[in-house]
């Protein structure tokens, strides 16, 4: 009986539901259903359901790819950290060992160093020694010297009317408004251009200012030297030294000089002031020219 009675109800279904898909009515496919019965209205929300389920689990899958992404972006930018902190490490242990290598290397320039600081101060302290004993006989012949140009037999009538004469002219030309350095300049000025007399005049001014005596009287016996007025040249040179030993020109000077004794035919003079040349100034070019004289 039961049977009858489901079976009887499936075919009236059945029928209902031919007759409704005829014409629409209780499609839940459709976008917008209608004449729906219970069932098929808890069919739809049961759909909705699947359909809103399937939409998230798409969200969720897209949202998973992401993330495996973005993971495999910090992955690889951690391999690239990992990768520079080996690299950094590596550098650190190689400039330690560089440090180490330096050091010892450092260690032994030092020793070296000091090494060559006690040979150069051995070799400065003998020069020092060579240059001071020397300058003490230089000294000793510039004094003998002095004395004998202080003779007036030792000068000539020629000579000391030129010096006069040279006086006169400095005495009368007006210098003493021009700046030292200035009237130095012009003086050397004069001088490398061969114009010999403005040069003895500047020399001479600048001699009586007192501005740069010792070089002036060195340049005044240049001058003379150069016009092989020998033995007018030794006093000039003999002033210089006497004011002052220190100046650069002092190998020329003392090269100079034992030239100009040679020229006059005062060969022991200029044998010593040879020897005093190479003893106190060897590396100069002066001394390595003059000749060897006992």
């Amino acid at each position: 009986m039961k049977k009858s009675i489901h079976l009887a109800a499936l075919v009236a279904a059945t029928s209902i539901f031919a007759e409704v898909s005829v014409f629409d009515a209780g499609n839940i496919n459709k976008e917008n259903p209608y004449g729906l019965t219970e069932n098929e209205k808890v069919l739809l929300n049961n759909k909705k359901k699947v359909d809103r389920l399937d939409q998230n689990i798409g969200t969720m899958q897209s949202d998973v790819s992401l993330v495996q992404e973005n993971i495999e972006g910090v992955k690889s930018l951690l391999d690239g950290i990992n990768k520079r902190i080996l690299a950094m490490e590596t550098r650190i242990t190689e400039l330690e060992n560089s440090v180490n290598s330096q050091k010892a290397t450092n260690s032994n320039d030092i020793s070296n160093l000091k090494s060559q600081i006690k040979t150069t101060q051995t070799q400065h302290d003998k020069d020092i020694k060579n240059i001071t004993n020397a300058l003490s006989q230089l000294t000793a012949l510039i004094d003998s010297k002095h004395s004998e140009a202080a003779n007036p037999k030792e000068l000539n009538s020629d000579s000391k009317a030129k010096q006069a004469d040279s006086e006169k002219k400095s005495d009368n030309l007006k210098y003493d408004d021009i700046p030292g350095a200035e009237l130095l300049e012009m003086a050397d000025k004069a001088y490398k251009s061969k114009e010999y007399l403005k040069a003895s005049e500047y020399f001479a001014s600048l001699i009586k200012k007192n501005y740069k005596p010792a070089y002036s009287n060195f340049m005044l016996g240049e001058i003379e030297y150069f016009n092989k007025n020998y033995k007018n040249a030794i006093p000039y040179y003999d002033k210089s030294v006497a004011i002052s030993q220190k100046g650069n020109y002092m190998p020329k000077l003392l090269y100079h000089t034992a030239i100009s004794f040679d020229k006059i035919g005062d060969t022991n003079s200029a044998n010593k002031f040879y020897k005093a040349l190479k003893q106190a100034y060897p590396d100069s070019p002066e001394a390595k020219i003059a000749p060897d004289r006992k």
